[in-house]
């Protein structure tokens, strides 16, 4: 995830594909966590847009379901941040292709400075 001159990363564990998760998982939770980042923040009353260069996650977002059930507890969660956090965010998450997403190259490994 990269905010301004901002930059965070996870690791993704060993194990980690398995229960029905799979790369859409992944990159609903990086949204995920996207959402908590600015909640800890304490952002609100703001519209805030997100990059990602995966349209399933995007389409599920607007969609608030998918059929794969760990994205749906995903969006669940995010959703329910928003809520429970009563604060004013709308997230809008927009497709930017691979070779244009900042963030793709340290998703693959490779060391950024922003």
């Amino acid at each position: 995830m990269i905010y301004g001159c901002l930059l965070a990363s996870w690791r993704i564990e060993l194990g980690w594909k398995s229960d029905g998760r799979e790369i859409g998982w992944v990159e609903s939770i990086t949204l995920k966590l996207a959402i908590l980042w600015l909640i800890c923040n304490n952002y609100m009353d703001c519209d805030i847009t997100i990059h990602s260069d995966n349209t399933g996650v995007i389409r599920a977002f607007y969609k608030g379901h998918t059929c794969n059930i760990p994205c749906n507890e995903s969006l669940c969660h995010m959703a329910s941040y928003t809520i429970l956090s009563n604060i004013n965010i709308t997230i809008s998450p927009v497709y930017v292709s691979s070779t244009s997403n900042r963030a793709d190259v340290v998703s693959h490994g490779i060391p950024m400075y922003v």
